[in-house]
């Protein structure tokens, strides 16, 4: 199950900002869609008032990228919500990193890591030592990959770790950077930051990414257009 990488895609409610299609000014917020009734509704600490009727744009983010384009006509307008009616729906494939989710790849992970020991007197001696874990490979983009790993202690933000799936060959003792934690009982979900890689190893991952890629999600049949 993918945890961090496919969030921002499919889930109803997201960071947004609303437009006036004709110029005006830009807010951020959080939209949340209804698809049983057809609307969106637009939520932030100031929303502009406008008539009903006018035309709006409400925009998901994902980190401070728009990727999805949702218009409509203003059917609810107060100084904290705006309602949209008669949506119809664009995703910004341009705007998307290529991606796979949901999927359970083997893998595995090697922690290196400098532990000291005692020695005798106020001497200490430093030993390097080195832990194997099996891993399962969850999500992946061009530039982060999730993983999935059970481990009494997780590990921490920023630690870095060697990555390598076989089957399909997409990494070889690869660094990656822990981004994110989520940690549920003793298994952790890792969003990591990908490391260099030769270029035989990127070109067969982004064959990969393309084979296996997510397509943008489209909310509303847009007959209103």
């Amino acid at each position: 199950m993918s945890v961090h990488l496919n969030q921002n895609l499919d889930s109803l409610i997201f960071k947004a900002v609303l437009k006036d299609p004709t110029g005006g000014e830009c807010f951020e917020g959080r939209a949340e869609i209804n698809l049983e009734e057809e609307y969106i509704d637009f939520k932030g600490e100031f929303v502009p008032l406008y008539p009903l009727g006018t035309p709006m744009e409400i925009y998901r983010l994902y980190g401070k990228r728009e990727i999805h384009q949702f218009c409509g006509q203003v059917y609810l307008s107060d100084t904290n919500l705006m309602r949209l009616i008669k949506v119809t729906d664009h995703p910004m494939p341009q705007a998307l990193d290529v991606r796979c989710t949901n999927i359970a790849i083997p893998a595995q992970i090697v922690s290196t890591h400098t532990v000291t020991i005692p020695s005798g007197g106020i001497f200490r001696k430093k030993k390097t030592e080195t832990e194997v874990l099996p891993a399962s490979l969850t999500a992946m983009t061009q530039a982060q990959v999730e993983i999935l790993v059970e481990r009494a202690e997780p590990f921490a933000e920023g630690e870095q770790l060697q990555l390598t799936v076989e089957e399909p060959a997409l990494f070889t003792n690869t660094t990656i950077t822990v981004r994110k934690v989520f940690t549920y009982g003793d298994a952790s979900s890792y969003l990591c930051a990908i490391g260099d890689e030769s270029n035989t190893q990127l070109d067969l991952r982004n064959s990969f990414l393309k084979e296996n890629q997510v397509k943008p999600v489209q909310y509303f049949s847009n007959t209103n257009e």
